[in-house]
C-alpha cells in the first residue's frame, strides 16, 4: 500500500519507521550471524579433532613402519649378503694391536700402524694369513636369495646396498642409486649398532634412506643402505587418510616437503624448524581455504634424525557445507519479517503523527511570540496530557518573556560598561522590571578589607529618587557575605545591617540580599526591598539571582581593567618598564632615529646562574635580588660621560624572569655601547645583601645596534638575545656585540634542536658499539654503546654535535632512556643468538641523575629486554657525582642493589677526589684518553696512568683504559696491571652486526682451543 503523504513529510515518521524496521532486522541478523558463527566454529573444531586423530594415527603408523624396516635390516642373515657378494662371510675384525703389515700388502683403507678405516672410523686389525679363496656359490642358492631380496624390495625397499669396510658397494635390491652423505659421526653410530634415517634431495625429488648394521653374528664389517619404498612408508593413496578430501604433506627437518598431495597449503612460518611442534592453522591455495593440523613424527631417539612434520588438511568448503543451506533460507525469512514489521509500523506511526503535528504548530506560534493560542487534543491519552502541559508552559513563557527581555537589556548595559559607576546606574535603572520591588541598592565593596572598612552606597527608589550614603562594614560582615548563602531574606523587624538601612527609609518591609561574588571574591551586595504584603513568584527570585551573577562578573572585570591599566606599562616587581611598554618605546625611538640617520643600541641582559638563587634561598629572596639588580642597572649612567647631559638617559625594562633590556637612544655607536655594558658589569660586581646572605651576581650581555643589526623591534631583540647567548656560551660575566655569523650559528642550532625533537619519533638514532677487551687475554669482555644520529640532511652526526643541545633543552632524558632500552635489547639479542655474553656500558647524563628517574628507567629497560643486570654497565663523569652528591649516593646504591656495574668515566680530568671513591659504590675507573695517548712519550702521563692503576687495584676497583691506539700503549698497560682496554687498536665503534661477527669468531676460537686442550688431555 502507498505511504500517506504526511508520513513521507514527517522526519519523526521516517525515523520511527526506520527504527521499527531496523529493530526487527537487527535481532534476526544478529541471531543468524551468531548461529552461523557457532556452526562454523563447531564444524571447524570437529574437523580439527578428526584431523588430529588421523594425524596421530598416521604418524604412529609411519614410526611403526620405520621400526619394522629397522628390524628387517637387523635380521638379514650373513650368508645372504656373502652369497650375493660372491664370497664367504668375513670374520669380524677384532680391536687388538699388532705389527703393521708391509705397505705393499695393505688393504684399501688400512694404515701402516695396524689400523683400518671403516666408514670414517679407524679400527685396529690383527695380522692374519691371507683369507682363503672364495668358495663357489651354488646358482640355485643364489637364485633363492635373490628372490627373497626381490620380495623384500617389492614390499619395503626400492633399493638396498651393502657397503663393506673398504667402501665397496654390493647392490642387493633394485638398481644402484646415489647414497646419502654420511660423516664420521654417522658411520661410528651405525657401526656401534645404531640405525640412521637420512633424506637425500635432488632434482628428481626426495628419497628416504635407512642405514643400519645387522645384529646377527657372522657379518663382515659394513652396513646396509636402503632406499625406503614411498608406498610402504607413506601408505597407498586413500588407505591412510580418513576421507577422500583430506590432503597430506610431510616436511623434513629443513621444512621442505617429503611427500604429500598438496604441500603448498603449508604456511611459510611452519617451514621454520624453530616454530614447529603440534598445532593447527588455516591457509589458502588457489582461492580455496583449508583447515590443517600438524604434529611431529619423532625420529630423534630411534633413528638419530631430526623430526619430520606431518600436516593433514581439509578444504573449508567441505567442512562448512552444512552452513551453506542455512544461509540460503535466511534471506527468505528476513524478507518476510521485514514486510510484516513495515506494514505494522506504518499503521502505528500514522496514529501518532496527528497530535504531534498539532503540538508542532503550537510550538511555531510560541516562536512567533504568540503565547495565547491553545492546543486541544480530545484523545485522552498521554498526548492530551502533553497538550495540557504545553498550554501551561506557554502561559508561563508569556509571563517570563517580558522579564527576560528586560534582563537582557540590563545584561547588555552591565557587560558593556567598563567602570563600576556605569554598572550601578544600568542595574538600578531597570531592576524593578525583573523583580517587583519598592527600592533597590547596590553596595560596592573595596578590595582592601580591614576590620573597619568603608564602602560607598548608592540607592534608588521606585519614585526615581536617588541618594548615596557611606556605611561601615566590618570584617565579620564581609566574611558572612562571602561565605554565606547565595540568597538571604530578611524582614523589617530583624536587625538590619548598615547597608540595608537606606532601603528601610523608603518603606521596604522585606529584603532580599544577593551577594555579588566572583571566583570567591566579594565585589558588592545587591539588595532588593519590597512592601510587607508584596507577592512574588519563585522564578522572579531566580531571575534576580542570575542578574546578580552577571553584575558580579561585570564588577570583577571592571576591577581587573583598572588593575591592567595600572600594570600595562610597568613591571609589578621592579617598577621598570615591562615588555609591552619597552617594545613601544623601542619602536618610537627607531621611528625617530630612522629619518635622522641615528643609531640606537639595544641590550639584552641575563643573570648568570640565577636559578641557583631561587633553588637555594627561595623565591622571596630571588625577587629581592631582582629588585636590587634593577636599581643598579638603572643607575649605571655615568655623570662624567661627555654626552650624558645632551643624550637621553638609557631606558631599562624587565622582560620577565631574570631577563632585562636596556634601550640606549642615539646618537650612539659600538664604543658607547661597550662602555655602557662595562658599567653594567661593574655595577653588578659588588655583593648583594639578601637577608643574612651575601650573594655575588654576574650577567651576560648581548648588544645589537640599529640599523646595522636590524631595522625593526623584533629583529633587534632577537639579535641582542643571540649575542647574549654567545656571551653566556663563553663563560658569562661578559658582553658580546652581535655578528652575522652568530645568527647563522643560532639558526643552525635552532634547526638541529627542532630536528632532534623529532629524531626519536622518526627512529633516526642508532647505536654503535666499541669493543672492550681483557688486557691480558684480548678476549672481548664488553662494549660501550655510542649513540649516532642519522640526520636526513646532514648525514651521520656524532654525539658532540647534538648531545650538548639535548643537555640544554632537556631532551637528554628521553634520549638517554632510548639508549638504555636499545642497548639492553641488543645485548639480549646477542645472547639469544648464542653469542658469548658481554657487558654493555651506557653513559649517564647529569640531568638524568638530577631528575631522579634513573633507577626506574634502568629497571624498566632491563625488564623490557629480559636482560640480567650484571650485563649492563653505567658510566658517570666525576662532575656529575660531585654536583649531585646527595642524589647520586642514593641512586647509585639502588643501582648497585640491582646488580648494575658502575664506573667513573674520564677519571683524572675532573675533581679526581679520593673522597668520592670512598662514598660512592663504584666498580671501575676509566682512565681518560688524554693520559693514554701520550703515556709512551710523556713521562708525566705514564706516571699518572700508573698511579691511577695502582690506586684502583689497592681499592679493589677494575681499571679500563680508553684511547689505546698502539701496541706500545697496550704493552705498558699490561705491565702496570690494567684490567681492560678500549680504543682504535682494539676496534673502532661499529654496527651491532659487525660486533656480533667478532663475538662469533671469538666463540669459534674458544671452542677450538677447548677441543685442542681436550685432545691433548686424552692423548696424554
Amino acid at each position: 500500500m502507498p505511504l500517506p503523504t504526511s508520513l513521507l513529510r514527517s522526519v519523526i515518521g521516517r525515523r520511527l519507521l526506520a527504527l521499527f524496521v531496523g529493530c526487527s532486522l537487527a535481532p534476526i541478523a544478529l541471531l543468524a550471524a551468531l548461529s552461523v558463527r557457532h556452526m562454523t566454529a563447531e564444524l571447524e573444531l570437529q574437523s580439527r579433532r578428526r584431523l588430529e586423530q588421523e594425524n596421530q594415527a598416521l604418524a604412529r603408523a609411519v614410526t611403526d613402519r620405520l621400526q619394522l624396516l629397522e628390524a628387517t635390516l637387523k635380521g638379514i642373515p650373513p650368508r645372504a649378503v656373502s652369497e650375493l657378494a660372491g664370497g664367504t662371510p668375513r670374520r669380524p675384525i677384532r680391536s687388538r694391536p699388532d705389527s703393521p703389515p708391509p705397505a705393499g700388502n695393505r688393504p684399501p683403507g688400512a694404515r701402516g700402524d695396524g689400523r683400518i678405516a671403516v666408514g670414517g672410523i679407524e679400527l685396529e686389525r690383527k695380522r692374519r694369513p691371507p683369507p682363503p679363496a672364495p668358495r663357489k656359490v651354488d646358482p640355485e642358492v643364489r637364485g633363492t636369495i635373490r628372490a627373497g631380496f626381490d620380495l623384500l624390495a617389492a614390499s619395503r625397499f626400492a633399493s638396498l646396498q651393502w657397503v663393506d669396510a673398504r667402501g665397496g658397494k654390493t647392490q642387493l635390491v633394485g638398481r644402484g642409486s646415489a647414497l646419502p652423505s654420511l660423516d664420521d659421526a654417522d658411520s661410528a653410530y651405525v657401526l656401534g649398532g645404531g640405525t640412521l634415517v637420512r633424506v637425500r634431495r635432488d632434482s628428481a625429488g626426495s628419497q628416504v634412506f635407512m642405514v643400519g648394521r645387522p645384529e646377527r653374528a657372522g657379518h663382515a664389517p659394513g652396513f646396509f643402505v636402503g632406499e625406503i619404498s614411498p608406498e610402504f612408508l607413506w601408505g597407498a593413496e586413500g588407505q591412510s587418510l580418513g576421507t577422500p578430501t583430506t590432503r597430506m604433506a610431510v616436511l623434513d627437518a629443513v621444512g621442505e616437503p617429503l611427500t604429500g598431495e598438496n604441500p603448498e597449503v603449508v604456511p611459510g612460518t611452519l617451514r621454520d624448524p624453530a616454530l614447529r611442534g603440534s598445532g593447527a592453522f588455516e591457509s589458502r591455495l588457489g582461492g580455496a581455504g583449508y583447515v590443517s593440523v600438524y604434529r611431529p613424527i619423532v625420529l630423534e631417539e630411534p633413528f638419530a634424525a631430526s623430526n619430520w612434520t606431518l600436516v593433514l588438511s581439509e578444504p573449508k568448503q567441505v567442512v562448512l557445507a552444512p552452513v551453506t543451506e542455512f544461509r540460503s533460507t535466511f534471506f527468505v525469512i528476513v524478507a518476510g519479517c521485514t514486510l510484516f514489521v513495515f506494514l505494522l509500523s506504518v499503521s502505528q506511526i500514522r496514529r501518532s503523527l496527528a497530535p504531534l503535528a498539532l503540538l508542532q504548530e503550537g510550538t511555531r506560534r510560541i516562536a512567533l511570540r504568540d503565547f495565547h493560542t491553545r492546543v486541544t487534543l480530545p484523545s485522552g491519552d498521554e498526548f492530551a496530557e502533553l497538550a495540557d502541559s504545553f498550554n501551561a508552559m506557554a502561559t508561563r513563557l508569556g509571563k517570563q518573556f517580558k522579564a527576560l527581555a528586560t534582563a537582557a537589556e540590563i545584561d547588555r548595559a552591565v557587560l558593556s560598561a567598563t567602570d563600576a559607576d556605569s554598572i550601578v546606574d544600568a542595574v538600578l535603572a531597570r531592576i524593578g522590571d525583573v523583580y517587583p520591588c519598592r527600592a533597590a541598592s547596590v553596595t560596592l565593596v573595596s578590595s582592601e578589607r580591614s576590620a573597619a572598612g568603608r564602602t560607598w552606597v548608592q540607592a534608588y527608589t521606585n519614585g526615581r529618587r536617588r541618594l548615596s550614603a557611606t556605611v561601615e562594614l566590618d570584617a565579620i560582615q564581609l566574611r558572612l557575605l562571602a561565605t554565606g548563602p547565595e540568597v538571604v531574606e530578611l524582614e523589617a523587624g530583624d536587625v538590619l545591617p548598615p547597608y540595608l538601612r537606606p532601603l528601610a527609609a523608603f518603606g521596604a518591609g522585606s529584603f532580599v540580599v544577593l551577594p555579588l561574588s566572583y571566583h570567591q571574591q566579594l565585589c558588592g551586595v545587591l539588595a532588593l526591598g519590597a512592601a510587607p504584603d508584596a507577592g512574588r513568584a519563585p522564578e522572579d527570585l531566580v531571575q534576580a539571582r542570575r542578574l546578580a551573577d552577571q553584575i558580579a562578573v561585570a564588577l570583577s572585570n571592571a576591577r581587573m581593567i583598572e588593575q591592567v591599566r595600572l600594570l600595562a606599562y610597568a613591571d609589578s616587581l621592579t617598577g621598570l618598564l615591562n615588555r609591552a611598554s619597552y617594545k613601544q618605546h623601542l619602536a618610537a625611538t627607531i621611528a625617530t632615529a630612522r629619518p635622522q640617520n641615528r643609531s640606537v643600541g639595544v641590550f639584552f641582559i641575563d643573570l648568570d646562574n640565577f636559578g641557583r638563587i631561587n633553588d637555594t634561598l627561595g623565591h622571596e629572596l630571588g625577587d629581592e635580588l631582582l629588585r636590587q639588580v634593577a636599581v643598579r642597572i638603572r643607575g649605571c649612567r655615568s655623570d662624567d660621560d661627555p654626552g650624558a647631559e645632551a643624550a637621553a638617559p638609557p631606558e631599562v625594562a624587565r622582560l620577565g624572569g631574570d631577563e632585562f633590556t636596556v634601550l640606549l637612544p642615539g646618537p650612539t655607536d659600538a664604543a658607547k655601547a661597550v662602555a655602557l655594558a662595562r658599567r653594567v658589569l661593574a655595577a653588578l660586581a659588588p655583593p648583594c645583601q639578601l637577608g643574612t646572605h651575601e650573594v655575588f651576581v654576574s650577567a651576560s650581555i648581548g648588544i645589537a645596534l640599529f640599523p646595522d643589526d636590524g631595522e625593526d623591534v623584533e629583529t633587534l631583540l632577537a639579535h641582542a638575545d643571540t649575542a647574549m647567548y654567545e656571551a653566556k656560551r663563553q663563560g658569562g660575566n661578559g658582553y658580546q656585540l652581535f655578528a652575522r655569523s652568530m645568527n647563522a650559528t643560532a639558526l643552525q642550532r635552532l634547526t638541529l634542536e627542532g630536528d632532534l625533537r623529532r629524531a626519536l619519533e622518526r627512529d633516526e638514532l642508532v647505536l654503535q658499539y666499541q669493543p672492550i677487551v681483557d688486557a691480558t687475554s684480548m678476549r672481548i669482555a664488553g662494549a660501550e654503546a655510542l649513540v649516532r644520529w642519522k640526520h636526513p640532511v646532514l648525514g651521520l652526526l656524532l654525539p658532540s654535535e647534538f648531545v650538548p643541545i639535548a643537555e640544554e633543552n632537556g631532551l637528554i632524558v628521553p634520549l638517554g632512556e632510548w639508549v638504555l632500552r636499545a642497548a639492553c635489547r641488543q645485548n639480549r639479542a646477542w645472547q639469544d643468538a648464542g653469542l658469548p655474553p658481554i657487558r654493555v656500558t651506557v653513559n649517564v647524563s647529569s640531568r638524568q641523575l638530577r631528575q631522579g628517574g634513573l633507577v626506574d628507567a634502568v629497571g624498566a629497560a632491563l625488564a623490557d629486554a629480559g636482560l640480567a643486570a650484571r650485563w649492563l654497565g653505567l658510566e658517570l663523569t666525576e662532575s656529575v657525582l660531585m654536583d649531585r652528591r646527595h642524589e647520586a649516593v642514593g641512586a647509585l646504591n639502588q643501582l648497585r642493589a640491582l646488580g648494575v656495574q658502575l664506573s667513573i668515566d674520564d677519571f683524572g680530568t675532573g675533581y679526581s677526589s679520593l673522597a668520592y671513591l670512598k662514598h660512592f659504590p663504584v666498580d671501575a675507573l676509566k682512565i681518560d684518553r688524554s693520559f693514554v695517548r701520550d703515556l709512551v712519550t710523556v713521562s708525566d702521563d705514564a706516571a699518572i696512568t700508573a698511579a691511577i692503576i695502582a690506586m684502583a687495584r689497592a681499592l679493589g676497583l677494575k681499571v679500563v683504559a680508553e684511547g689505546v691506539e698502539s701496541e706500545a700503549h697496550l704493552a705498558f698497560l699490561r705491565s702496570q696491571g690494567c684490567d681492560e682496554a678500549q680504543g682504535h687498536l682494539i676496534g673502532r665503534p661499529m654496527a651491532p652486526e659487525l660486533l656480533a661477527e667478532r663475538l662469533a669468531r671469538s666463540l669459534t676460537g674458544a671452542k677450538a682451543t677447548r677441543r685442542e686442550r681436550r685432545s691433548s688431555t686424552l692423548a696424554s
